[in-house]
């Protein structure tokens, strides 16, 4: 049985991210922040557990939505911080279809 057909252009990608509530609402927090954010600071705005933003960004950054740009020892664990990528620029109905507004 063959598999779907993987993204890849930046439409196509951009497309599949944004085709589920919790990583299209992820992404665009990361566009409004422009600055570092971990998935534990984003579960009190999302009101999820870091088990699924975690998750979420993870597929964000598996497909260049989001990198990581950061880790910190935090009690026995590692913090990630991730930091919007250029995806979002390169589509050019990507912040109208985040709700922001244009450049």
């Amino acid at each position: 049985m063959p598999g779907k057909k993987k993204p890849t252009t930046a439409e196509e990608v951009l497309h599949f991210l944004l085709q589920h509530p919790l990583r299209k609402r992820l992404l665009r927090l990361y566009v409004e922040a422009k600055e570092m954010r971990s998935p534990k600071e984003l579960t009190v705005p999302v009101n999820q557990p870091v088990s699924n933003v975690g998750y979420h960004v993870r597929v964000l950054a598996e497909h260049g939505a989001v990198e990581l740009v950061a880790e910190q020892q935090r009690r026995g664990s590692v913090e990630h911080f991730y930091e919007v990528t250029s995806l979002i620029e390169e589509v050019p109905w990507a912040r109208a279809a985040l709700g922001l507004g244009g450049r």
